[in-house]
Parts: structure tokens; C-alpha cells; sequence
């Protein structure tokens, strides 16, 4: 078992290299790399300065949200909760198959001492969140621009599926009366639900109970996804591309979803997607390719700098980064200051 284990990690590594270069030869098809340069080599470099602020105000807004999503866990200052954001942001785009969350559960249970299975259920909404803002922005899109039929399908499944896993997690972290509960112990969903290995993971979702938590995520999950519809705009327009917004919005969503293909750099899947989305919309491949590799420059290149400061204010070590499986209660205790 342990000999399959260890092979198993560099066939998952040479598996995602060769997804992410299979995306990077899709990426770079057809395309006149001189044409590229040039566009990029004339971009208007006044636009820095609202992309700058459009960047550090999508930071902060993100910061904002998770501080309210984990309220009912632990009171977090939204100062502290910013570089466990850019933290965040910078492992989703160098970690393939979302593996950054899993990281940054780790990191922020050790750092803000909440445990890991509560995280991952105030995680679990979060993604949902993000989800359904996706689906509306999709919708958004294929309502009002000819894009075409091949995002149909997805925009259905996710206007469907976020809600309805939003609804889930509203029934499962339902209180009960005591008369419910002992009625409801005899179905196996019930008893599953009740082990105490589910509860801390219910206790992260919990927050899907209380208006005052789920209101504010989700205006802010909206505001999140269109600053960055904002900054995907400032990028266009110093390049000379000048579309709708409603572009911008549906290549936010497209990219953002695309950024989660199984085992790619999500990285590789935001710009494979970025094109993909704005050849769609009627834009030539080299002017798409110069448009998807300056968003990425905007998001990457700041993360890289931003990142070991982030690490440095969180005091991180390599201790933080390694987890440590520890029987069942032996976690973090936390004390619910919200619903539940």
C-alpha cells in the first residue's frame, strides 16, 4: 500500500504537467506570438493605476467576506483575514486540482486556530457562493450577447446545482426539536448527519442559517466577481480591445469555472478559458491570447510579490504548511458565536 502511495504522487504530478501543457499547445494554436507581443508591447500604461486599485479592492472585499463567513466560528479581524486571502489566491493558481484550498484550510486552522472540518464546511459555501454568482453571470451573458450555444449547458447545471446545494446545506444544519431529532434518528441520513465526525463540518456551514452572514457574503460574492469583471476591463481597454462589458462579466465566469479543470494549473485553465471565451465573442485568437495573457499578468505577478508578505505577516513556517491528522476532538476547540 505505501509502495502504490508513492507512486501514485508523481503519476498525479506528471499527469497534471502533461493537462497543463496539452492546454498551453490549445492556448497558443493558431496564434502569431509576434502579433501578441505587439499588442502586449503597446498596452497604455495609464490603466495601472485603476487596475492597481481595482486589485488591492477586490482583496479587500474578498478578505471582508471570509471574515463574515467564519463569524459564528471565530471573530477575525478583517487586517488579519487579508494576507490568509492573498495566501488563498496565490495557491489556487499554482496548485492543480484545487488542492489550494486544501491547503489554505491547513494554514489558516494552525494560524486563526479554528479546526479543519469546520473550515471546509464554511469553504463548502463559500465555493457554492461563488457558484451561483458564476451561474447568474452566465446567464447574464448568454441573455444579452451572441456568444453561442457551448456554455448552454453549464449555465443550466450550475443555476441548479449552487442553489441546490445552498438548499442542502440549509436542511442539514436545520435546528431540530428534540421530538424531530429522536423521529428523525431512525433514517440513516439523520444518523449520519448526527456522528460526531459530520457535526464540525455542519458547524462550518451553519452559517447558511443566519441572514446576517448569508446576506453579506453574497452581496459581497456579487461585488467580488464584478470588480473583477472591472479589472478584466482596465486590462482590455490598455490593449486596445474594446467589447461590452457583458464580455467581461461572461469571461469572469467562464475563466473562474475553467480555472477549476481537474489536475491543470488553475492558472493555465483561466487563460485557456479567457481566450476560449473572448474568441467567442467575435475577437480575433491573437488579440484573445494578448487579452488572457495580460489578465493573467494582473493577477499572477502581484500574487508573487504579495504572497511571501502575506506568509511573513502570518508568521508562516513549514510546520504550518504540513498537516497533522489527529483523532476525532483533538482539534482546536471553538466557541459557535452565531446561530446553532
Amino acid at each position: 500500500m505505501a509502495s502504490l502511495m508513492a507512486l501514485a504522487r508523481p503519476l498525479r504530478l506528471g499527469a497534471g504537467i502533461a493537462i497543463s501543457l496539452l492546454m498551453v499547445w490549445l492556448l497558443l494554436r493558431d496564434v502569431d506570438l509576434g502579433e501578441v507581443g505587439g499588442t502586449l508591447g503597446d498596452a497604455d500604461i495609464r490603466y495601472l493605476v485603476p487596475i492597481a486599485l481595482l486589485f488591492f479592492a477586490r482583496y479587500w472585499a474578498r478578505a471582508l467576506r471570509w471574515q463574515i463567513l467564519v463569524r459564528h466560528l471565530k471573530a477575525v479581524a478583517t487586517r488579519r483575514a487579508l494576507p490568509r486571502v492573498i495566501l488563498g489566491q496565490a495557491a489556487n493558481l499554482t496548485l492543480p486540482f484545487g488542492l489550494g484550498y486544501v491547503l489554505m484550510v491547513q494554514i489558516t486552522a494552525k494560524k486563526f486556530h479554528i479546526g479543519r472540518r469546520e473550515l471546509f464546511g464554511a469553504e463548502a459555501i463559500e465555493r457554492m457562493m461563488d457558484g451561483f454568482v458564476f451561474a447568474l453571470l452566465l446567464a447574464l451573458a448568454l441573455a444579452t450577447i451572441t456568444i453561442g450555444d457551448g456554455f448552454t449547458g453549464l449555465t443550466a447545471f450550475m443555476l441548479f446545482g449552487a442553489p441546490a446545494g445552498l438548499a442542502l446545506a440549509w436542511l442539514a444544519t436545520r435546528p431540530r426539536e428534540r421530538s424531530e431529532e429522536r423521529a428523525g434518528l431512525r433514517g440513516f441520513p439523520a444518523r449520519t448527519l448526527a456522528r460526531p465526525q459530520i457535526q464540525p463540518f455542519l458547524c462550518g456551514l451553519r452559517s447558511i442559517q443566519n441572514p446576517a452572514q448569508t446576506t453579506p457574503v453574497l452581496l459581497l460574492t456579487l461585488a467580488v466577481w464584478l470588480g473583477e469583471a472591472l479589472l478584466y476591463w482596465a486590462v482590455a481597454a490598455s490593449l486596445g480591445i474594446h467589447v461590452s462589458f457583458l464580455v467581461h462579466i461572461f469571461v469572469v465566469a467562464a475563466a473562474n469555472i475553467g480555472a477549476g479543470i481537474p489536475l491543470a494549473q488553475a492558472s493555465v485553465g483561466l487563460a485557456f478559458l479567457a481566450k476560449e471565451a473572448l474568441v467567442a465573442t467575435g475577437e480575433s485568437a491573437d488579440a484573445a491570447i494578448a487579452y488572457a495573457v495580460g489578465v493573467e499578468a494582473i493577477i499572477i505577478l502581484p500574487s508573487i510579490v504579495l504572497a511571501p508578505l502575506a506568509a511573513y505577516d502570518l508568521r508562516l513556517g513549514w510546520r504550518d504548511v504540513i498537516p497533522r491528522f489527529e483523532r476525532a476532538g483533538a482539534e482546536p476547540a471553538i466557541a459557535a458565536t452565531g446561530p446553532g
